[in-house]
């Protein structure tokens, strides 16, 4: 079992499929033991994870700060809320409660997450996974450009595999299924 910090979206997007694989994921989730480490709101993708997660009996931990911890955007329901001064103050409270990262579908909160635990990979900060769960080609275009930054010379290819891309839950699911067994197994 770990924790898996979901990065994910205030709103749920124009697409169906955003909130199929988010209600999979935390079903998936729960069911295998893992707790959910998140951003704290009711609304969007965040609120599905969160009621998908409390509805399958699973284990949910919300990080929010105290500007956005009000009542139509906190999530009411997840017994551990943490509330915290500041935005630097709750990232460094998911990252110290994450075993591993998981991109849902998001706007720009999600990609300066996402980047950030990215980018703290990349500079041997720590060593957890990270990975994008890409439904219904949202982030194609983030792909292609981390790619192209390759080719253009501003990453290199063993920065590029710190991230894995996913186009399905399944896929995803998997892969959590290694990175926890990983974890498990002692060094």
């Amino acid at each position: 079992m770990v924790n898996v910090c979901v990065f994910c979206g205030s709103k749920t997007g124009d697409r169906a499929e955003f909130v199929q694989a988010t209600v999979e994921l935390g079903r998936y989730l729960s069911r295998r033991g893992h707790t959910v480490i998140y951003g704290g709101g009711s609304t969007g993708i965040m609120g599905i994870l969160a009621d998908t997660v409390l509805a399958d009996g699973g284990q949910i931990i919300g990080i929010i700060t105290e500007h956005l911890a009000r009542p139509e955007l906190m999530h009411a329901g997840v017994p551990d809320m943490r509330v915290t001064a500041d935005m630097h103050t709750r990232k460094a409270m998911m990252h110290d409660l994450s075993d591993v990262y998981v991109a849902l579908p998001g706007g720009f909160g999600t990609m300066e997450e996402f980047f950030e635990a990215t980018t703290w990979a990349q500079l041997e900060l720590h060593t957890r996974p990270v990975a994008i769960l890409n439904i219904a080609g949202l982030y194609d275009g983030l792909v292609q450009l981390m790619d192209q930054m390759v080719e253009r010379g501003f990453i290199s290819g063993r920065c590029r595999s710190l991230v894995s891309v996913f186009t399905e839950t399944a896929a995803l699911c998997d892969w959590l299924n290694r990175m926890a067994d990983a974890a498990e197994k002692p060094a």
